[in-house]
């Protein structure tokens, strides 16, 4: 973000909610209201990297908007610690596809804001070091796409942002069948072996169409395909795996190491 000119500031955000969405729909809302109700409190948008944090904060700020008798509820808890939540204009009738980025706290992810924000011509400008055209499957992360009545981030069935964001960095990327299915983390925890039957339907697929390595526009799905790689030692399936801060940061000319110090990357650009 330095390089691309663009502060950050650091908040006491809570857990976005996600997590306990399954468990108790009520505590999921209200967490990713708190947060929305943090950032206009210091009248700031939110940026995350992390696309089950992005639709997290939007299912909150469309249930928060949409059912007046928890946004009540939603709002008492509020103040009790000191906080309120402003949600859409008047103006703006609700169960409209983009209505959570309208409010006064735009939720935007990673990839939205590179598009929408920056711009890819501005993007092009800045890179100083193109990668070579390697050949690159893409995990977009499902709750960035679906459902695209509440998230509005990109088409569900053919997105188009990642792809151009990923190809502006020299890198060629795929059309691969498989790019807007789930990774398995979300069933991780309580079904494993359906987890990691899914992972590895996606590692032998994107070999098979031609995937050098993947990309990731999700932290979740990062951390299950490394997980899952090397705790199951799936080395005959093996596809080296990088997010896409990382491939961005090294066309931008940031060196590896202060991308992610202290890890390995599985790839040398």
């Amino acid at each position: 973000m330095a390089a691309l000119g663009v502060t950050l500031v650091k908040l006491p955000f809570t857990c976005c909610g996600n997590p306990s969405r399954g468990k108790n729909f009520e505590v999921s809302v209200f967490s990713a209201v708190k947060n929305l109700a943090l950032a206009q409190s210091h009248g700031l948008d939110i940026l995350t990297p992390c696309q089950c944090c992005f639709g997290q904060l939007k299912h909150g700020a469309y249930w928060y908007e949409t059912h007046k008798g928890l946004r009540d509820k939603i709002n008492r808890l509020l103040a009790e610690e000191g906080l309120s939540y402003g949600g859409l204009s008047d103006k703006q009738a609700p169960g409209t596809a983009h209505e959570a980025t309208k409010g006064p706290v735009q939720i935007k992810h990673l990839l939205s804001f590179l598009y929408d924000d920056i711009g890819p011509d501005i993007l092009k400008e800045k890179i100083v070091r193109p990668l070579d055209p390697v050949k690159t499957a893409l995990q977009h992360g499902c709750h960035g796409l679906r459902p695209f009545s509440v998230t509005g981030f990109d088409n569900p069935f053919a997105p188009k942002i990642f792809k151009e964001l990923v190809n502006i960095t020299g890198l060629e990327a795929i059309d691969w069948s498989k790019e807007t299915e789930c990774c398995g983390d979300p069933i991780a925890e309580d079904y494993g072996d359906l987890a990691l039957k899914i992972l590895t339907n996606k590692l032998e697929t994107a070999s098979r169409e031609g995937a050098a390595f993947i990309i990731t526009a999700c932290t979740h799905c990062q951390i299950q395909y490394t997980r899952g790689q090397a705790q199951q030692r799936l080395a005959e399936k093996f596809i080296p795996t990088v997010s896409y801060p990382v491939v961005l940061g090294s066309a931008l000319g940031i060196p590896l190491k202060k991308l992610s110090p202290g890890e390995k990357i599985p790839i040398q650009f």
